[in-house]
């Protein structure tokens, strides 16, 4: 596992191909559910009796936390003659047997659609004619053209499952073909080759980055006339969309279009590569970011193709009307990975095109001198705030989208109407809104999305009205935020009158909508409908295929079988293991969503000793766990503890850890966040435990981050009462000794702990050192634990201080527009306190603030 590489910042688009041993993770799945209760049966039952009689002997207590019963369900269930090998949960309803009867018999082997025909010609006859054209002494454009019409089509059987000796002669026919056209700079046929490269298997970067190139060095040194300038640029741009589709399975069928990580994802991943030790560049590893799906090694062999494309976007004589506009989705993200006040040093631009490139030397080295003598016009585009390839978003949708965001996570009902009154009163007063509300339509998605799960079915007409008005048509994520909605609420009825209306209506249904849908219904309840709905699915997508019509039809996924199985398997485990051997003969391969549900089902279980087991297969098959797997783990193993003596508890913590090593996997820094935070949040977590995950963290060399101290602050603070002793000891064992060092979340919190604990004068030190730095403290409720400490003191000059600087602040803050002249900022408790004890007089306030005090 690479440490700054999980995969929760690529998510659901990482999908490992496991050209070699395809079927090994179903194979697992296979046998879970027949084998591992008989075998594990016996010999676990037998280890833990012995072992408990040898610790009843010495007087120790037998320890059960160690994978061991669950305190959940203190059976150990392992049903040796069930067949299953899982103790059944009571007799099923009627119409949940249908659903499983129904599931088999999508599933049986007899009746399952055939694997595609074996090709007409035999793999050595492919490989002949392969090494026939290879010999022939032709141009390689018409050695292409007639790969592509007579040898690709006999491929096509073998695609995902092709023998080695295929593979090989393939890819050393399309190599050698695409070294041709680099060497003569042919172009036209770069997309075109990728693709051929893609059917066989092969997504590697060095090859595309060698048609990247190419293209490039046409652009700038092939005297062509504008039209055909023009071209080329459409190529390359094209070729870089199917370059970021490589790798995602949701993509493998789609028209060519830009498929990216988000950009909480590329920050995310950017900050890993910078707090983990690693042999690539900085930079390197910062614009690996845009490539999740590969390791960053893999990604590093991109990046000269990568700047040569953003110089030759910066220069003004190969830009055309609505370039800019295109590749923003590129350019977006290379500002982020690129966007440091320190630039990208000339060393390390002429460096990167030194580096293992497959490329004619001679046109390589011209590429290299244009790019560095174009860099610093590069990072000047780069950094203008108000470039044409800018995202549109709108600070003021921003910051009402974050604010419904929190209401609707905490059901607030009042709140949703106010911001949602609020929205239409701005467009009320500013017509010009509506402009950018077009370019922002995910925040009405959201707003359809939050009707549905809370019932308002007027306003969620309301809504759609203002769509019509406003000229903004609802798209298949719109239904799909109406369908996430309504699986919130259980309207299962909505959800099937919705799905017959697109179903009917001629609409494209995607992926993701699918895979709503099979959870929605599941998940309430309705297990039947939704294994008709996965089998529907793939029922439609053969049809498809079969002629030769992929586009109108969604692909099962692993998702999609992820919905399922997850509903599924609180109904009937060996039924929910049937559909994983079902997906494994449709070449559907199991993800770590997929191994993060079962290993939390173990736990529930009383399974846990299986859990090692699923590591080792995990790592076996290149599935790297995310941060949710260790999550998973240490919050059964430690929650289910019970109040256990602090030194089981550190035990336990080490043998979670024994277990992730042994199956060859490495936490980073994220995941050990997630794991103080699961360990910090038990009600019986102790110090001791904590301790120990922090010393885990160490010895893989991983520093405690500003976050970490948050959690662990929090922690402190949430004690009976709380000591600031404890919270001084973490600071200055972790380094944090003045707001130089550390976070603005750190230190806010830090002046509300010194504010709680009656330690004012700290915290007002706390409060002028971040002003001084030019860092004032805006959270509202840590400002609020300073006003309440510093009145319980009589200290009114200071607090009269603290209400000056955050007015001052915040009626000068330049997103006016945005959170600094929102209602419900000006609405929180601060403000009346503030005004109740006589701290806002002689002061000039906002409109907004002066009409809520005297509502």
């Amino acid at each position: 596992m690479h440490a700054s590489r999980s995969i929760c910042s690529r998510c659901a688009s990482q999908i490992h191909s496991l050209q070699t041993r395809r079927l090994g993770g179903t194979a697992l799945f296979a046998s879970l559910s027949d084998a591992a209760g008989l075998s594990n049966a016996g010999s676990n039952s037998s280890r833990s009796t012995t072992h408990g009689k040898h610790q009843e002997a010495s007087g120790q207590k037998p320890r059960s936390y160690n994978y061991g019963t669950s305190k959940r369900n203190p059976r150990r269930v392992f049903n040796g003659g069930s067949g299953s090998g899982f103790a059944k949960k009571g007799p099923l309803r009627a119409s949940e047997d249908s659903a499983i009867a129904l599931f088999k018999d999508v599933v049986n082997p007899e009746t399952k659609t055939a694997k595609p025909q074996p090709s007409p010609l035999g793999e050595l006859e492919i490989a002949a004619k392969i090494k026939e054209l290879s010999n022939k002494k032709i141009d390689a454009l018409e050695k292409l053209n007639v790969f592509q019409k007579t040898i690709s089509p006999h491929l096509e059987g073998y695609y995902g499952q092709m023998p080695k000796h295929l593979l090989l002669s393939a890819s050393q026919f399309l190599e050698k073909t695409c070294d041709e056209v680099t060497e003569r700079g042919y172009t036209g046929h770069s997309i075109e080759l990728s693709k051929l490269y893609s059917n066989i298997g092969k997504t590697d970067l060095d090859i595309r980055n060698q048609l990247v190139l190419n293209l490039c060095h046409a652009i700038l040194f092939q005297k062509r006339e504008s039209a055909d300038r023009a071209k080329l640029m459409n190529e390359l741009i094209g070729l870089w969309k199917h370059i970021s589709q490589l790798r995602r399975r949701s993509q493998e069928h789609e028209p060519l279009k830009f498929s990216f990580p988000q950009v909480q994802d590329v920050r995310r991943d950017i900050a890993d590569g910078k707090a983990t030790k690693t042999h690539l560049h900085p930079t390197t590893r910062s614009l690996a970011a845009l490539f999740l799906q590969f390791t960053p090694d893999q990604a590093r062999d991109i990046i000269p193709g990568l700047l040569t494309t953003l110089a030759i976007l910066s220069d003004p004589r190969f830009i055309r009307s609505g370039t800019y506009t295109t590749m923003a989705p590129l350019l977006n993200l290379l500002a982020i990975a690129l966007g440091n006040k320190e630039g990208v040093p000339e060393s390390y631009i002429s460096g990167v095109y030194s580096d293992r490139i497959r490329f004619p030397s001679t046109k390589l080295s011209e590429i290299q001198s244009y790019v560095v003598q174009q860099w610093p016009q590069t990072m000047e585009m780069l950094q203008k705030e108000d470039a044409p390839w800018h995202s549109n978003s709108s600070p003021i949708f921003n910051a009402l989208h974050k604010q419904l965001r929190q209401a609707y996570n905490a059901r607030d009902n009042g709140t949703v109407y106010s911001i949602w009154q609020d929205f239409k009163g701005r467009l009320d007063r500013k017509p010009g809104l509506a402009k950018q509300l077009r370019n922002n339509a995910e925040f009405l998605d959201f707003w359809i999305f939050v009707w549905c799960a809370f019932r308002r079915h007027r306003d969620l007409q309301e809504t759609f009205d203002l769509m019509q008005r406003l000229q903004i048509y609802p798209t298949i994520k719109t239904y799909t935020g109406m369908m996430h909605g309504w699986k919130i609420c259980k309207d299962t009825d909505k959800i099937e009158a919705l799905w017959t209306k697109l179903a009917g209506s001629g609409m494209k249904l995607d992926t993701v909508i699918w895979t709503e849908r099979i959870s929605s219904l599941i998940e309430a309840g309705k297990p039947q409908a939704g294994i008709e709905a996965l089998a529907e699915m793939l029922a439609l997508w053969k049809t498809a295929v079969q002629n030769n019509a992929q586009h109108t039809a969604a692909q099962p996924t692993i998702e999609a079988v992820n919905a399922a199985f997850k509903g599924l398997i609180q109904v009937d485990r060996k039924a929910a293991f049937d559909v994983l051997k079902w997906a494994g003969r449709e070449q559907i391969e199991p993800n770590v969503r997929t191994y993060n549900i079962i290993i939390r089902q173990s736990f529930r279980d009383g399974s846990p000793d299986e859990v090692q087991n699923l590591l080792k297969v995990m790592s076996e098959n290149n599935i790297e766990p995310d941060s949710a797997t260790f999550t998973i783990i240490l919050e059964e193993v430690i929650g289910g503890m019970g109040p256990a003596p602090a030194a089981d508890q550190v035990e336990a913590v080490h043998l979670v850890f024994q277990d992730i090593a042994k199956a060859g996997l490495r936490p980073n820094q994220e995941t050990y966040g997630k794991m103080l935070y699961a360990v910090s949040s038990l009600a019986n977590g102790t110090d001791e435990a904590i301790d120990a995950v922090l010393k885990h963290m160490r010895q893989d060399d991983f520093k405690v981050t500003p976050h970490m101290v948050t959690i662990l602050i929090e922690r402190a603070l949430n004690r009976d009462p709380p000591n600031m002793k404890d919270i001084d000891t973490l600071l200055l064992e972790h380094g944090f000794s003045h707001v130089g060092v550390g976070d603005q979340t750190l230190w806010e919190r830090v002046m509300s702990a010194n504010a709680i604990t009656g330690n004012t004068d700290r915290a007002m030190a706390v409060f002028e050192d971040l002003q001084k730095a030019r860092r004032p403290v805006t959270s509202l409720p840590c400002l609020t634990d300073l006003l309440w400490a510093l009145l319980a003191r009589e200290k009114r000059d200071e607090a009269r201080r603290v209400v000056d600087v955050v007015l001052e602040y915040k009626t000068k803050d330049r997103d006016w527009e945005g959170e600094s002249k929102d209602n419900r900022y000006w609405k929180h408790h601060f403000w009346f306190l503030a005004e109740e004890r006589g701290l806002l007089e002689g002061r000039e306030v906002p409109d907004v603030l002066r009409t809520n005090l005297r509502g």
